[in-house]
């Protein structure tokens, strides 16, 4: 190890022994029965639990304990959180299979249902779906046997109804089994785990017609062959085609097109910074006509795909500083402790080749930057209104010894400073907020509420008013003019008057098609949100009605944003970039990279292929979708583990369950199957 590794490890281990210190002096003054004094805890809000301790007289020693650590959580409710630890055993035949499970109750029913939900595709998916075709394989074929078929075709039986009666017996012994199993299964959870769920007798039919898919292959085919053998043998390389044709479609979305588009976009003067889905920061050069990487993390920093996956319910953007010509960033890191810590600003700017440096650590977790008329640059927060200010070198060592000593809790140093903010909202869980440009005026959304603070003559704000959404939905918003744009995760879209805040229109509630991103044009012309289904709905900044005008991208849009002169800049996904003029919709600039032979191929070959083959697959998304009731799938749910997923973040990358659809591209599927197989049984002389 070099002397700063040796250095850095002992300033660790010294780290981990005052905190050890700090909690184990803590937990030894929770056990003074005299620490809860009720003369001097009166202006602390106790919570009901504490409220009826007191209330019960003599307290014994653990009942003493925990109303002391109540009463102190009630004192500093920003500093401390009490974690109710409870613990989980499983049990087998009078024996402990599996004992102490530390897991709350709604985390043991996150991870048991999706264990329950595994559990069952593994039996109902491929091997369910193999035992049964073994059975019922040889069903057509021995219906066409010579002695067999000649008995059926001496009365006057219709081939082709034959052929589909021998079928539908197929299926139906599948639906016996699968009932069996199924119901079997529920109440088994139902009586020893108390888990009634009704929806998963759905189950049931979704693997009946997940068989008839595979079953109608394998009764053409021995239509066909005659023979269980063949027509086992020709399913197993239908399923090996579609397999490979899902799983080549699959990693070049992942790792190319996905990885490589871009997802951001930033004007940084004349410059167009974008970011892709792999969270690099590139910036066009007009020189070599491609997207060059800039802004790069450092090598010590968290790896991209930790970032990712921890990080993937805020959104990671750049923003534009035209004061200081930088661009500023808030980075995400791990913190010793489970999680995230509060982030730091980065920012970097042209004369520095854009490398990324480090301003300082946040006070507390935030998510925006904004940046005022004035060239203030803010961070709302749940405990207040925070304003960089920049500090010194020796301010920053400060600033990362107290980082350090939190687990990266705690940060922020001098480089910040709070904003006096007369009536500072309650806020509290996620929230979101924006900054109008015309106005000054700060609005940020919490808990179903949406604040509005007005600037006052010193440089501070002052709340003004707010108005109840009735959700308790997360939401982005974006604010210019006389309008805001609210975008709840419940599917409705609000144009909300900045003056008098009341809603103006209310476009839709698709809670199918959830909304991502919103953007204002700096002069308050159009206001507009880019939902997860890659479409755009903009908005007229003049009444808040919707513009008829739609994007050529709509509908494969990635990315919005908005230049200073009011211009809509969109991406495509892809490796492009297009300004639009929206009172006119010319298009006025584009900057676009070549792309390479491999988005040819995925568009040209695996694509198509891809949209005509049947998609089983898409079956499996039905069950997790009546069992959460959610209109859209997390597509990164399956990569991470339970409980790592905010499922309320509309920053998640989702995709629409549109089971309707799914159930039509399949049902079209096995219809063909059986008409070709009538058709052949029909014409054949046996």
């Amino acid at each position: 190890l070099s002397p700063d590794a040796d250095q850095q490890n002992q300033d660790r281990r010294e780290a981990n022994n005052r905190q050890r210190k700090v909690v184990n002096s803590i937990n030894e003054l929770l056990k003074n029965e005299s620490f809860f004094d009720a003369e001097s805890w009166t202006n602390v809000e106790l919570s009901e639990e504490a409220k009826n301790l007191i209330a019960g007289g003599s307290l014994g020693e653990d009942s003493n304990r925990r109303l002391n650590l109540l009463a102190l959580s009630a004192a500093f409710p920003r500093s401390i959180e009490i974690t109710e630890s409870n613990a989980i055993s499983l049990g087998y035949a009078g024996g402990t299979v599996v004992d102490s499970i530390p897991l709350t109750p709604s985390q043991f029913d996150m991870i048991f249902q999706t264990a329950v939900v595994q559990v069952l595709n593994v039996f109902l998916g491929f091997f369910g779906i193999f035992a049964s075709l073994l059975v019922t394989a040889g069903l057509i074929p021995r219906t066409f046997e010579p002695g067999e078929i000649a008995l059926l075709l001496s009365k006057p039986v219709n081939r082709g109804w034959l052929y589909i009666t021998k079928f539908l017996g197929g299926c139906t012994f599948t639906l016996m089994y699968s009932s069996v199993l199924v119901t079997g299964v529920w109440l088994l959870l139902g009586t020893r785990m108390n888990f009634w769920r009704i929806e998963l007798l759905w189950c049931i039919p979704i693997y009946v017609f997940l068989f008839m898919i595979y079953f109608s292959v394998s009764a053409l085919a021995g239509a066909i062959w005659r023979n269980s053998t063949v027509a086992l043998s020709i399913v197993v390389v239908f399923w090996i085609g579609i397999k490979v044709t899902e799983v080549a479609k699959d990693q070049l979305e992942d790792n190319l097109i996905k990885a490589q588009g871009i997802k951001e976009i930033t004007m940084a003067g004349d410059d167009v910074i974008v970011i892709d889905g792999d969270l690099r920061t590139r910036i066009w050069n007009a020189k070599t006509a491609t997207w060059d990487e800039v802004f790069q993390s450092p090598p010590n920093g968290m790896p991209g795909f930790m970032t990712r996956i921890l990080g993937s319910n805020v959104r990671v953007t750049n923003v534009y500083d035209p004061n200081s010509r930088q661009i500023l960033s808030l980075q995400s890191g791990q913190s010793r402790f489970p999680g995230m810590a509060v982030p730091e600003l980065v920012g970097g700017t042209a004369e520095d080749d854009w490398d990324r440096i480090t301003l300082g650590r946040t006070p507390e977790f935030v998510n925006t930057i904004l940046i005022d008329a004035n060239g203030r640059i803010l961070l709302p927060a749940e405990g207040g209104l925070y304003e960089f200010v920049g500090q010194t070198d020796r301010q920053q060592k400060r600033g990362d010894l107290l980082s350090s000593i939190s687990g990266g809790l705690l940060g922020g140093g001098k480089a910040f400073r709070k904003v006096p903010v007369k009536g500072y909202p309650d806020l509290s869980g996620p929230i979101a907020s924006t900054l109008n440009l015309t106005t000054n005026q700060v609005l940020i959304y919490s808990q179903g509420t949406l604040h509005l603070l007005n600037p006052t003559k010193d440089g501070d704000y002052e709340f003004a008013t707010s108005i109840d959404l009735e959700s308790d939905k997360q939401a982005v918003l974006a604010a210019s003019g006389r309008h805001c744009v609210l975008a709840l995760g419940d599917g409705r879209i609000c144009v909300i008057d900045c003056e008098q805040m009341k809603i103006l229109n209310t476009a839709t509630k698709d809670s199918a098609t959830l909304p991502r991103v919103c953007a204002a044009a700096a002069d308050g012309s159009w206001l507009a949100v880019l939902r997860h289904d890659e479409s755009v709905i903009l908005f007229d900044g003049e009444n808040g009605q919707t513009i008829a005008w739609s994007l050529p991208e709509n509908g494969v849009c990635a990315a919005i944003a908005t230049d200073p002169e009011g211009n809509l800049l969109v991406s495509n996904g892809r490796l492009a970039v297009r300004k639009y003029n929206v009172s006119t919709g010319e298009m006025l600039a584009e900057w676009s990279q070549q792309t390479s032979w491999v988005y040819r191929l995925y568009d040209l070959a695996i694509y198509p292929i891809w949209s005509v083959v049947p998609k089983p697959s898409q079956l499996d998304g039905f069950v997790p979708y009546v069992m959460s009731g959610e209109d859209s799938v997390i597509v990164n749910e399956t990569r991470t583990r339970p409980g790592m997923i905010d499922r309320d973040s509309l920053q998640q990358e989702r995709e629409a369950f549109n089971y309707s659809k799914v159930f039509l591209d399949n049902a079209v599927f096995v219809l063909v199957m059986l008409l070709l197989g009538c058709v052949y049984v029909s014409r054949s002389d046996f």
